[in-house]
């Protein structure tokens, strides 16, 4: 390696000298897919309890997943509330997770402060399923929880926020 004056034209510079690289932004696309994965969710298990005006009754085993189901019967009736809920939670994730996307830091913390609540919703629903001795419906749920607290956890590590830039 020749070092030459920095006047006398061109010199090479020694390995580990200028500025950083960039940081990858697959971080952030990977955030993404897996609220995109949320979001599908939600409206799956919308439009499977909003299909052929049977509302609730036609999936039971699905309805259990819908946001807003374990509020008492007379807040949610008869489970029109909580489908509208769940595929507003959908439509809101997806958006989110378009400006997540774009690299626009303050989705991911929408996103992440939501998912964390809805995480703390799905954890009283299959605590209260439990102990109502409703084990069996626990499974969609659980897929729910894992879901939602998955991309919320993934949405706050420091290489996204790195992937944000």
């Amino acid at each position: 390696m020749t070092f030459v004056h920095p006047n006398q034209g061109w010199q090479q510079q020694p390995p580990g000298w200028g500025p950083p690289p960039r940081p990858s932004i697959a971080p952030a696309f990977l955030a993404g897919g897996l609220w995109l994965v949320v979001s599908v969710l939600c409206f799956v298990l919308a439009a499977l309890n909003s299909e052929q005006g049977k509302g609730v009754a036609q999936t039971p085993e699905a309805a259990v997943a819908l946001i807003g189901i374990i509020l008492p019967r007379d807040v949610i009736g008869n489970g029109d509330a909580a489908i509208a809920a769940t595929y507003t939670a959908g439509g809101v994730v997806l958006l989110l997770t378009a400006l997540l996307m774009a690299r626009l830091g303050f989705a991911r913390w929408i996103l992440a402060g939501l998912g964390f609540l809805v995480s703390v919703y799905y954890v009283i629903a299959i605590v209260r399923l439990a102990v109502n001795h409703a084990g069996t419906f626990i499974i969609v749920p659980g897929i729910a929880l894992l879901l939602w607290l998955a991309a919320s956890m993934i949405s706050v590590i420091p290489p996204v926020g790195k992937a944000m830039r």
